[in-house]
């Protein structure tokens, strides 16, 4: 027997961690619990396997120390070996207990049929000796019949012998056997009571008489068992002269030409007998072999080889770790930089962007760094034109314009972005001034009116904005005016929210602050729809700055009165949930009339301009 804690409780590595953050303990497992836990984890510790289709079977226990692993294997496969020879044997003893009763009702059986085949003859004899006209087997038949009258008179006596020795009546049993000495003896001993009875207590006649009384009635007891042994002796030799008789007469009878129906009573009897013979002999035999089996069971399992402390740990496996672990690591990066990729990461290629938008990237804005806080990248494009930044908004001119073609009247140009600080305000005042720097007439309108800032960009504070004009030439007045046919003068309302670009001659209608109201309203007015119906009649080239998408709505009713749109998404910002959300509600706002390009502004990528080197700058 063999002690260890391998298989014992342990504070495992999470209540440790408990324990160091100060939590305390759970409660210890009962007995009842920590028996099953210490037979689970034996049972996890424990294999047994067959090897291949063969009859070998495997027993393997894994543990800490390489010596009880061994013992363990070669205890279980002992003590499964010990365990098949126990129940090979109690299933045979089991066996011949049940054989054992099986006999005695068996043996009963055949012992009914014998005398029933005796008794038949028997009771039958002198008819069959005048059937076969034998006098041999009538003499026997009489002798026979004699006889047993002399075994039943015999049986009696030996029964009233007996019942006269157990009371001490030596008298009657005297009598019934007509033995003279018992009687003798019985009459000394009443002599000798009738004087004991006369003599003096204490006397030395009543000593002697007492002392002979007892020699007497030893004596008396001797005679009385001789007797009843005597007749038990006559009893016996009685009843083997019957069975002698009755094995002659049986014999006999058989050998005689009996009639066909005592015939075939006896040949009845006689196959019963045989039957119960045949059946008692065969549940004996089988009686003797299970008791021989007991004894010398063997077990169909063998040990061929007993296991051996292992020289090398089977765990843990370093190398086979550290296999799965470099390409488990290697699985999950690569999953991990899909899904990035193509699901929840930013946008940081053109590739990447024309594989989740399926439209035309119309440029790729590279990012600037700004030598001041306060500088506008905007003014780039004028003050810098041969940079690849001011390139960058001249590709998004010649995409958007080879997606509209040639139009009657001005072309209606949106700008607009997923989210904020996608760039989407920057881009349209530099598309703007790109447009008007090709000699279009260029009006840049700030229709962003939750949050308008092309003004900042100019350096402008107007009194009034866009909103605060559709506000009110949405009153009550303006629309009934409307209604009449009055034309309402409106150039000194918008001149006070219209300005020149100063750095091109494009015109900008601004905004002024932050809305703390809802603005869907104003750019779903025919106000607007005028103003732009108007600016078409006027300008070349219209660009709206527009909301972004996924906050708020205003961005959707702009949508179906432009030629085209531009969807902003900033380098790594955006997910590309959001991108493919926006473009979905462009393309639904627009109903498919509006054409889509998208730029990538902010740029990070490494790109090569260095083979372009010599069509920037001077």
């Amino acid at each position: 027997m063999q002690q260890t804690k391998e298989f014992g409780p342990s504070v495992s590595l999470t209540d440790q961690f408990k324990v160091a953050l100060g939590f305390d303990l759970p409660m210890p497992p009962s007995g009842t619990e920590l028996i099953n836990l210490t037979l689970l984890r034996f049972n996890d510790a424990l294999s047994v396997r067959r090897r291949g289709l063969t009859s070998i079977v495997a027993v393997e226990a894994t543990t800490s120390d390489p010596a009880l692993s061994a013992s363990i294997a070669n205890t279980h496969a002992a003590m499964y070996i010990q365990d098949q020879v126990a129940s090979r044997t109690k299933m045979s003893i089991a066996s011949r207990d049940v054989l054992q009763s099986q006999l005695q009702n068996t043996r009963g059986r055949l012992e009914q049929s014998n005398d029933a085949l005796r008794n038949y003859i028997e009771s039958n004899v002198i008819r069959m000796a005048d059937e076969t006209g034998n006098r041999e087997l009538a003499s026997i038949g009489r002798q026979l019949q004699n006889i047993t009258q002399q075994l039943d008179e015999f049986e009696g006596a030996v029964a009233s012998a007996q019942i006269a020795r157990e009371n001490g009546d030596w008298e009657s049993l005297a009598a019934q056997v007509g033995d003279e000495a018992l009687s003798n003896l019985e009459r000394q001993r009443v002599q000798l009571q009738r004087r004991l009875q006369a003599a003096q207590v204490g006397s030395d006649e009543a000593f002697d008489l007492s002392a002979g009384l007892a020699t007497l009635e030893q004596q008396l007891q001797e005679q009385g068992n001789l007797v009843f042994e005597s007749i038990e002796t006559q009893m016996v030799v009685t009843h083997d002269t019957r069975v002698a008789l009755l094995d002659e007469v049986q014999a006999t009878v058989l050998q005689s030409e009996l009639s066909a129906s005592t015939l075939a009573d006896i040949y009845s009897l006689q196959q019963e007998a045989g039957i119960a013979q045949r059946q008692y002999d065969q549940i004996l035999s089988r009686i003797r072999d299970l008791e021989t089996q007991s004894v010398l069971q063997i077990t169909n399992s063998r040990v061929v080889s007993d296991a051996l402390a292992p020289s090398n740990p089977a765990l843990p496996n370093r190398k086979i770790i550290l296999a799965l672990a470099f390409v488990m690591g290697l699985g999950v990066g690569v999953g991990l930089a899909f899904l990035k990729e193509f699901y929840f990461g930013g946008i940081t290629s053109a590739s990447q962007l024309k594989n989740i938008v399926p439209i035309q990237v119309g440029s790729v804005i590279p990012k600037v760094n700004s030598n001041s806080a306060t500088e506008v990248l905007a003014d780039r494009v004028i003050t810098d034109p041969m940079s690849p930044f001011s390139e960058s908004f001249r590709k998004l001119r010649a995409s958007i314009d080879e997606e509209v073609g040639e139009k009657d009247g001005g072309r209606v140009i949106m700008v607009t972005s997923a989210i904020p600080a996608e760039g989407k305000s920057t881009t349209a005042l530099s598309l703007a001034r790109v447009y008007a720097a090709a000699g279009k007439l260029t009006l840049l309108i700030d229709a962003d009116l939750r949050k308008p800032s092309i003004h900042g960009f100019l350096g402008v504070e107007p009194d009034s904005g866009l909103l605060e004009y559709l506000m009110q030439q949405t009153t009550r007045a303006q629309i009934e005016a409307r209604a009449n046919g009055q034309l309402l003068s409106e150039h000194n309302e918008v001149e006070q929210f219209y300005v020149v670009d100063p750095l091109t001659d494009a015109g900008v209608i601004l905004g002024r602050k932050k809305s703390n109201i809802p603005t869907d309203a104003p750019l779903q007015s025919d106000v607007f729809i005028e103003l732009i119906n108007g600016a078409r009649s006027s300008f070349d080239v219209i660009i709206i700055d527009t909301a972004p998408l996924a906050p708020v709505v205003d961005t959707r009713y702009v949508a179906p009165h432009v030629d085209a749109a531009v969807l902003c998404v900033r380098f790594g910002e955006a997910s590309q949930s959001e991108v493919r959300s926006a473009f979905e509600q462009l393309v639904k706002a627009g109903r498919g009339n509006v054409k889509i390009v998208t730029a990538l502004s902010c740029f990070e990528g490494g790109a090569r301009n260095y083979r372009y080197d010599s069509y920037y700058g001077s």
